[in-house]
Parts: C-alpha cells; sequence; structure tokens
C-alpha cells in the first residue's frame, strides 16, 4: 500500500458509468491506505453513485474521505439522509 492517495472522479456517478466507475474505485482502494475521492467534477448522481460511495466507504482495507462535494452529490446525499453513514464533513449552502 502506498499510503495517502486523491483520486478525482470525472465521470457522472450514475448507472450508465457505474461498472466502470467501479473497476476505476477498485482499482484504487487497493492500491491505498487512505484515499481521498475528489466529487468536484460530479455533475450528475444517481442511487447507483451512492452505492458506489458506501461500497468505497465500506472498504476493509482502505480509509475513504470524499472531499470537494458537488452540488448535485450533496443534494442526493442530503435527500437520501447518507451523509452520517458516509461520514466525511458536508457543507451545504443554505439556500
Amino acid at each position: 500500500m502506498t499510503g495517502t492517495q486523491r483520486l478525482s472522479l470525472t465521470e457522472d456517478l450514475t448507472i450508465y458509468h457505474a461498472l466502470e466507475q467501479k473497476n476505476h474505485l477498485l482499482d484504487a482502494l487497493s492500491g491505498s491506505d487512505v484515499l481521498e475521492l475528489d466529487l468536484h467534477q460530479v455533475s450528475d448522481i444517481d442511487t447507483a453513485g451512492l452505492q458506489l460511495m458506501l461500497i468505497a466507504k465500506r472498504h476493509p482495507d482502505c480509509r475513504v474521505r470524499f472531499v470537494n462535494h458537488s452540488p448535485e452529490v450533496l443534494r442526493l446525499v442530503d435527500l437520501a439522509n447518507l451523509g452520517g453513514a458516509l461520514g466525511d464533513p458536508l457543507f451545504i449552502a443554505a439556500s
């Protein structure tokens, strides 16, 4: 394992990209002790994306932190009430 790695997700976290994103995440998880997933470029997310986030968060060999949440990610995490399960600080702008 290589310590901390940062990965910027550049594809949407949707059912249409789920398999590709899952394989990408699993590769990154297997090569790191700590993985920071930068979500600022995620412009679309659905429940398949939330499942990928939960899979990553529960990986037994790597600690995962989600950073730079896009507004779309924040909205869905809030709607699904998964902020606590994902365990990262979320900054939701007042609307």
